[in-house]
């Protein structure tokens, strides 16, 4: 009796295990740790291929290059900050800007839009988890890129332009600290 029960915890937990590993799914259907890994890979590629060297936030997996610290305070959340910024894939492509030059350089000009910083509250889930952790590490009137893991931004949802699963980076400008 006990070398059948040896055996049949022994079956289930070779089945719990297997299962795991090749149906990772939550219950969106999403393989988050998979999709992660991924992201990481393309990302390192990315560096490598452009002779880049960036931090790594590892609590996030979130990658940087501070490009100007800044002089100012470092915001924090709860606070309203105001933001230029240029997104753009992996390749090089423009999808969204808050400058009308770069803009126009890129084709994706809206006369129906005001280019100008784009304002929120920091730490309030109004924009990407990449941008509510990301901007925190320069002070206001600092220059960084930030590369997301997928998740970090647009997720298996992606959105409009963005495809799911999108890695992105997004060139920034804390420009102020507003009161």
């Amino acid at each position: 009796m006990k070398k059948l029960m040896f055996l049949m915890m022994t079956g289930l937990v070779t089945v719990l295990f297997s299962s795991c590993e090749e149906d990772c799914e939550n219950l969106r259907g999403e393989c988050p740790e998979e999709q992660l890994a991924e992201d990481v890979q393309l990302i390192e590629q990315y560096l490598e291929d452009n002779n880049l060297t960036a931090e790594r936030l590892t609590s996030y997996d979130l990658f940087y290059i501070i490009e100007e610290q800044g002089t100012g305070e470092q915001p924090e959340n709860g606070q309203n900050i105001s933001v230029n910024y240029v997104g753009k894939f992996l390749d090089g492509k423009v999808f969204d800007t808050s400058i009308e030059s770069v803009a126009r350089d890129a084709d994706i000009y809206s006369e129906n839009r005001t280019y100008e910083p784009f304002s929120f509250t920091l730490g309030q889930r109004q924009v990407i988890l990449g941008w509510d952790v990301g901007l925190k590490l320069i002070n206001e009137g600092g220059k960084a890129t930030l590369i997301l893991p997928s998740y970090m931004a647009y997720g298996p949802r992606g959105s409009g332009s963005i495809p799911a699963n999108t890695v992105l980076l997004f060139e920034v400008e804390l420009v102020s600290i507003n009161e």
